[in-house]
Order: C-alpha cells, then structure tokens, then sequence
C-alpha cells in the first residue's frame, strides 16, 4: 500500500519551527514584565519603608533637617527610579501584545497548512480505499468466474 506523503511538509515544518519561535520570543516578554514587576514590588517596599523611617525622625520631636533632606532626596530618587520602570513596564507590555499577535499569526498560517495536509490525507486514504475495493472487486469477479467455468464442467 502507497503512503500518504505531503507535498508542503517542508513548509510545515518551517512554519512549526517559526510558532516555536515566536512563542519563545513571547515567552522571553512575559519573564521580563515579571522581573520588571519584581523591581517595582521592591521599590513599593523601599518607599514604604522611607515613609516609616521619615515618621519615625518627625515623631521623635528633635528634627534633625539635614536628615529629612536627605530622606527627601531617596524619595525623589526612588520616584524616578519608579517612573523609569513604569516607562520600561509599558514597552515591555507594547511588546508583549506585538509578540502575541505574532504567535497567532503564526499558529494560524500552521493551521492552514495542517487542514490542507489533512484534507489531501483524506483525499489519499478515500482513493486508496477506491483502488482497494476495486482490485478487491475484480478478485471477485475473477474468483466467481473460475467457480462458474469449473461448475460448467460438472
């Protein structure tokens, strides 16, 4: 029995190996939000604790300004330092969505490639069938013309 082989395999694999890529591009975006995400969680933590440690110097009842200002400086350090990474956050999510678009424009040019392959699959297997059941027909025929003829003789 013939099998079935795909004209365009090579193209699918091209593209298989293109949806791996992207989703492995996509997937390099997502770990850099997330280590993104994580510097903004430390830095939410170090203003946090700013403000504690500026409460704690105001409460004490000597003020010490020299202090303040230098508290006042860290906090203005850590707001920049913020407003960078919400800038970073941003093309990084930009790029994520570009990624994603990428990937499903991907998957779908594999997907016609794969409805194609399983079509003329199909096709294939149907004709096989087709050829089968005719050779299997004509043994028949044969068989029952060999019985008739022997028959005849009786």
């Amino acid at each position: 029995m013939a099998q079935f082989r795909f004209g365009l395999d090579s193209v699918l694999k091209l593209r298989e190996q293109e949806r791996d890529n992207r989703r492995l591009e996509l997937l390099q975006a997502i770990s850099a939000e997330e280590i993104l995400l994580e510097r903004a969680k430390l830095l939410d933590m170090q203003q946090m604790q700013l403000q504690e440690d500026l409460r704690a110097a105001t409460c004490r009842g000597v003020l010490d300004v020299d202090q303040v200002l230098g508290y006042r400086r860290y906090e203005l350090i850590l707001a920049a330092q913020r407003e960078e990474l919400n800038r970073q956050l941003e093309a990084v999510r930009e790029e994520i969505e570009k990624r994603r678009a990428a990937l499903l424009e991907a998957n779908r040019a594999l997907r016609v490639l794969e409805l194609l392959r399983d079509k003329q699959r199909e096709r294939f297997l149907k004709g096989t069938m087709k050829k089968e059941l005719k050779q299997i027909d004509e043994l028949a025929s044969r068989q029952s013309s060999v019985e008739g003829d022997a028959w005849a003789e009786c």
